[in-house]
């Protein structure tokens, strides 16, 4: 929850999904907030894993 003039508040989809590592210029599906939260969270952080495979690589 982030706060917003000392009140809380969730994020929005958009917010949601630009944490987990998608562009800001991303266009998120005609749904409601619902079904985008669970995609949003269902989806994998494409920068951390990016650097997860980076360091694997290095390792073998």
């Amino acid at each position: 929850m982030l706060t917003d003039g000392g009140k809380y508040r969730k994020i929005t989809p958009r917010e949601c999904f630009n944490v987990q590592g998608y562009p800001r210029d991303f266009v998120l599906p005609e749904q409601s907030n619902t079904r985008l939260y669970k995609q949003g969270g269902n989806s994998v952080v494409v920068p951390v894993i990016k650097r997860i495979a980076e360091q694997i690589a290095k390792v073998i």
